[in-house]
């Protein structure tokens, strides 16, 4: 519950990140280097994978059959999304072809790029960039991530937490040399990024047993949880995308540590509603928000079309809202409830639907193969 918690919070860090203004919250450095909370959801994910499936696949559990449960968690609403900005770019190209600075369906909005999307190959093809859906990127790194880690468990279990070291050590050094951007990579290096992180959560799954059982005294675990929040608040501060960013997932490691006792005062903190909320819908925030915001800047673009205001700033290429620093923090705060409110529909009528229907289709069709092989079956 806890650890869901923080996964909401993560993800409105990364919708205030892209949602730039002129306003006090999009100048806060941990907003500004809120793309390192994406490690966090990787950390978290190797966490909760090999808490759940992890000894199951040891023991001859189906990759076919936890690969098919994994896209019904993500594929679903990652397919919505796409729909809606394809959708958007058809009534762009019909009615609105010359109200902004490129053409429909060109550039990272191709067809083949779209297809790349839907397939969950845009990290291996096209241009290094977040075509349709940018946020997407990290959620097909995790569907081959899920692959890989698959095989591992499944066929050298024994040798899980030696691989995965390995893997650390190894992709510390790769993303190091492979671009100046660290870990701060969404296309090249992308997968190596999300493996890198998902192994940290590999380990902390087959420590999580120990790390329960410690006992920090009275206060101890308050102290813990507020040094560890603290520390973690404090470290994307101040690394950016420079070589500090390489820590991201041993920071986040020890998070995910901590907060798995639910034991301090801060995990009571986020055991109330508001945050319970946020992280039942913290996948729906994440995927969602980048189209929402195209469409709010767009809104905004309208009424500045009939106003006087300047509520829209251009530069290289990218739209942030304008109209002062007020102006922008009420954006920002705004744009964050209306994300938190549409998330709300999109899991109830998106994501619980796909998920039930995931889990539910195995089991019928094995129902149906049985009737096929009983003669004179009804």
């Amino acid at each position: 519950m806890v650890l869901d918690s923080l996964r909401g919070v993560c993800a409105c860090m990364v919708v205030l990140l892209h949602f730039t203004t002129q306003g006090h919250i999009s100048a806060l450095p941990v907003v500004r280097n809120g793309f390192l909370f994406v490690d966090f959801f990787f950390v978290l994910s190797g966490f909760v994978i090999g808490s759940s499936y992890g000894q199951r696949l040891a023991e001859g559990y189906s990759i076919k059959h936890f690969m098919w449960l994994r896209l019904g968690r993500v594929y679903p609403l990652h397919f919505f999304v796409l729909m809606m900005f394809l959708g958007f770019e058809i009534t762009f190209s019909l009615f609105m072809n010359d109200m902004a600075d490129r053409k429909p369906f060109e550039g990272i909005y191709s067809p083949t790029i779209l297809s790349y999307s839907l397939l969950l190959v845009q990290i291996f093809f096209g241009p290094d960039a977040t075509p349709w859906n940018g946020p997407s990127w990290s959620i097909a790194a995790e569907v081959w991530t899920y692959l890989i880690f698959g095989f591992l468990l499944r066929y050298v279990f024994r040798f899980a937490i030696p691989i995965c070291l390995a893997i650390i050590v190894v992709a510390s050094i790769v993303l190091s040399q492979l671009t100046d951007r660290y870990i701060a990579v969404f296309h090249d290096g992308a997968l190596l990024r999300c493996i890198f992180g998902f192994s940290f959560g590999i380990i902390g799954w087959r420590l999580a047993d120990w790390v329960g059982r410690l006992r920090f005294g009275r206060w101890g675990d308050h102290v813990v949880e507020l040094a560890v929040a603290l520390g973690v608040v404090v470290f994307v501060w101040f690394a950016g995308a420079g070589p500090l960013s390489l820590a991201a997932p041993l920071m986040f490691f020890l998070a995910v540590l901590v907060f798995s006792r639910e034991a301090g005062v801060v995990s009571r903190l986020l055991k109330c509603a508001p945050f319970i909320l946020v992280g039942a819908l913290s996948y729906s925030i994440y995927m969602i928000h980048g189209f929402l915001l195209y469409r709010f800047v767009n809104g905004l673009s309208l009424v500045e079309r009939f106003t006087a205001l300047d509520l829209v700033q251009s530069a290289d290429g990218h739209n942030s809202v304008g109209g002062g620093a007020l102006f922008g923090d009420m954006m920002s705060i705004l744009f964050l409830a209306i994300v938190i409110c549409a998330s709300w529909f999109s899991y109830r009528f998106i994501e619980l639907p796909g998920q039930r229907f995931v889990r539910r289709w195995p089991e019928k069709k094995s129902v149906s193969d049985s009737l096929r092989v009983v003669p004179g079956a009804p």
